[in-house]
């Protein structure tokens, strides 16, 4: 009976500890819901770098990327389910994935876009409109 109750406390602890980050995820992932302007880099070489990011539920967002000056041209990449964990923004689209890091105050991303024959850095900073 004690281990019982030792291993409830454990769960509600945990449980407890869970909720607010959760909680802050969302929030974050609310605040990055907007316009984004940076650059992609990839050895020596990069250009600019568009995300709209227009919606958020918990912790997940939609948008749209566009990559200016690729080997391939300009194109542009939806994606519907990113995510937002800690400080950490994680894309997945079709042809480029990113990782970034969010800044403290959640007005800048810096990380490393991936794609299916190379990986280089990438930077963006929200637009005040």
């Amino acid at each position: 009976m004690l281990n019982i109750c030792r291993l409830s406390l454990l769960t509600v602890g945990i449980l407890a500890f869970a909720s607010p980050v959760v909680a802050d995820d969302a929030a974050l992932a609310a605040k990055l819901v907007g316009t984004w302007e940076g650059k992609w880099e990839f050895s020596g070489a990069g250009g600019k770098l568009t995300a709209k990011i227009t919606a958020s539920t918990g912790n997940s967002l939609k948008g749209e990327t566009t990559w200016f000056g690729t080997a391939v041209g300009d194109f542009s990449d939806r994606f519907s389910s990113a995510k937002v964990k800690g400080n950490k923004l994680k894309v997945s689209e079709q042809t480029m994935d990113f990782e970034a890091t969010i800044s403290e105050d959640g007005s800048s991303m810096e990380g490393t876009w991936t794609s299916p024959v190379a990986t280089g850095g990438m930077n963006l900073k929200k637009k005040v409109n």
